[in-house]
């Protein structure tokens, strides 16, 4: 079945934002062996991502993720079947970290995820991303 999963980190600080192209192109060739699409957007401090695939394939990317030193506090913000991509390729996005940053702190609470429809709050900041 296909899975839609969004999560979002903010960067570790032994991370350089300059090393960005260290996550870009494994990253997408890890993702088109195992038929996962999505986005992932980069405001200079927080990453917002969706991924979509099958469940065993993101079960396994998830825990790529939870071991990757370049993220601090990675959250799962949603987990739903989903009936088509939203982004039938992966793709790596840049957004202005002060345009976005109160939307994304928002959707990083708890109570925002819980009680809103995560899909809603997060698909319009992802399609107004600048495309790298």
């Amino acid at each position: 079945m296909l899975r839609r999963l969004a999560w979002s980190s903010i960067l570790s600080p032994s991370f350089s934002a300059a090393h960005l192209n260290e996550i870009i192109a494994p990253s997408r060739r890890n993702n088109e062996r195992h038929h996962i699409s999505g986005m992932l957007l980069f405001t200079g401090v927080h990453f917002l991502g969706i991924l979509e695939g099958d469940e065993w394939d993101l079960g396994n990317l998830w825990l790529r993720l939870e071991r990757d030193p370049r993220h601090c506090d990675l959250i799962r913000i949603g987990n739903d079947l989903c009936g088509e991509r939203w982004f039938p390729e992966w793709t790596m996005a840049y957004a202005d970290y002060d345009r976005v940053a109160t939307q994304i702190e928002t959707i990083r609470s708890p109570q925002t995820w819980i009680a809103a429809k995560w899909a809603e709050l997060i698909r319009p900041i992802l399609m107004r991303a600048d495309s790298m």
